[in-house]
């Protein structure tokens, strides 16, 4: 039997404790995703909202308490051949950083 190449595989989630937050940022997800991604979803389940920042320096994000946000890397990307040139991925290795919760 020949492994289906159309499956899914998901990455484990990461768990951060925002208690611990400073004024700087601090990565969310360790050393950053295992793999590729095409869809992220991040949740704040803490009281108080949180900076995102996707280099690590600036503000990009914002979540306030109890959001979620889903992010689908490849829904506006456009097709430049038909070898799918143009499709974003979350790359391996990506960190996502988080700091200060606001008041």
């Amino acid at each position: 039997m020949t492994t289906e190449l159309s499956s899914f595989q998901c990455i484990t989630r990461a768990v951060f404790d925002t208690a611990a937050l400073t004024g700087s940022y601090a990565s969310l997800n360790g050393a950053g995703f295992s793999d590729d991604i095409k869809i992220m979803k991040i949740y704040n389940a803490g009281s108080v909202g949180i900076d995102i920042s996707y280099n690590g320096f600036d503000d990009q994000d914002y979540f306030p308490a109890g959001a979620t946000q889903i992010i689908d890397f490849q829904t506006n990307h456009s097709d430049n051949s038909a070898y799918s040139s143009g499709t974003l991925n979350g790359r391996k290795g990506q960190i996502i950083y988080v700091k200060a919760l606001r008041a």
